[in-house]
């Protein structure tokens, strides 16, 4: 019987290092993607898995839906406040066929290896990293990685890589800890969505990233505390990685509040940019050398932040808000422009505009 035990890890093993370098090597090419991977996982679940595990409780069944419906929900409604794009994958049946088997069968095959894998050395921290490590490179994308220049590599370092690195942690937390189909239900409920919906939300690679940080943060504490807490299993081990990824995930928002990266916030106070973005809303600008007419600046004036579009350059800059019927009579040289807009959150600034009203009326 250990015998047997031995050889089924030394199967699992296998399969997640061949699965790893087909798609280091392959990933790039679209017949891998729609047709090889899924054929990999679809042999495997047919050819060497069992269904002899013991199903998970049901209240942590129940709490994987209940998050995973919640964070749905929170997937769609962000639409109303983002807008929503056409969904460019899902032209026909086929399409959404071939997204879905692309997606499903990958999911369900490495949740079960995982937690094979993970369960049976529940005692090593360090196969788990190693089983964990050799995951998240097996669902990044070579091509996307590798043939981008700095920028788009920050973008997808921000919006791809982290979330894979902080999502996969989570998932090997919970095989320490409950079933696969735990991670599993989370999975399809937050992947693959957006291979069928006719119109998805406008994500750009900022809110991606943030979002997903997020949620495998809410996703991690509720387990924590609601089922994991109440039973006497591995679940510190988890926090051995979860809790400084908390804490790096905390002083990253914070210094990119306090504007220490290229890219900054800043909380509109006023209707001078309507329809573009109005009071109320979150501003993301970058710093940048690189300024043309047409683009909206960040710039100084008097020690106050102001948001407004570059009309002309001459002498000085020329600025004019987009509700505004006449340009503003500002002297503004260069080195008073901040940076340029790049995007905007919608109604993220009250806070910021509640706590400069009341400061305001105080002094």
């Amino acid at each position: 019987m250990f015998r047997k035990k031995i050889l089924k890890k030394q199967k699992l093993f296998f399969i997640l290092i061949l699965y790893m370098l087909s798609h280091i090597f392959l990933s790039a090419y679209n017949f891998y993607t729609y047709f090889l991977s899924p054929l990999f996982w679809l042999g495997f679940l047919l050819i060497f898995y069992h269904q002899d595990l013991k199903l998970p409780k049901k209240n942590e069944i129940s709490i994987a839906l209940t998050i995973s419906v919640i964070f749905f929900i929170l997937y769609l409604v962000s639409g109303f406040i983002l807008g929503f794009n056409k969904n460019l994958d899902n032209h026909t049946l086929i399409d959404i066929f071939k997204n879905l088997e692309k997606v499903i069968l990958p999911i369900w095959g490495i949740e079960i290896v995982r937690y094979e894998l993970i369960k049976s050395n529940k005692n090593y921290l360090g196969i788990n990293i190693l089983i964990t490590i050799i995951i998240i490179i097996s669902e990044i994308n070579f091509k996307n990685l590798f043939l981008s220049h700095n920028i788009i590599f920050l973008h997808y370092l921000i919006s791809v890589i982290i979330p894979i690195i902080f999502q996969n942690i989570l998932f090997t937390y919970l095989s320490l800890n409950s079933h696969y189909d735990t991670a599993i239900i989370i999975r399809l409920f937050t992947e693959v969505p957006k291979y069928f919906l006719p119109i998805i939300p406008y994500n750009n690679w900022f809110i991606e990233g943030a979002f997903a940080i997020i949620k495998v943060l809410i996703i991690y504490y509720l387990f924590k505390y609601f089922i994991f807490s109440r039973k006497n299993i591995y679940y510190s081990k988890g926090s051995i990685i979860l809790y400084p990824l908390t804490i790096i995930a905390s002083i990253l928002l914070v210094l990119f509040m306090l504007g220490l990266f290229n890219y900054k916030p800043i909380a509109i106070l006023s209707n001078s940019m309507d329809p573009t973005f109005r009071r109320g809303d979150i501003v993301i600008y970058k710093k940048t050398k690189s300024i043309l007419p047409g683009d909206i600046i960040v710039f100084k004036y008097e020690n106050q932040n102001i948001i407004h579009r570059l009309v002309s350059i001459n002498e000085y800059y020329i600025t004019k808000g987009d509700a505004n019927i006449n340009v503003d009579h500002l002297k503004i040289k260069k080195e008073d422009i901040k940076g340029v807009y790049q995007f905007h959150i919608k109604y993220l600034g009250y806070p910021s505009i509640w706590l400069n009203d009341f400061f305001t009326k105080e002094n």
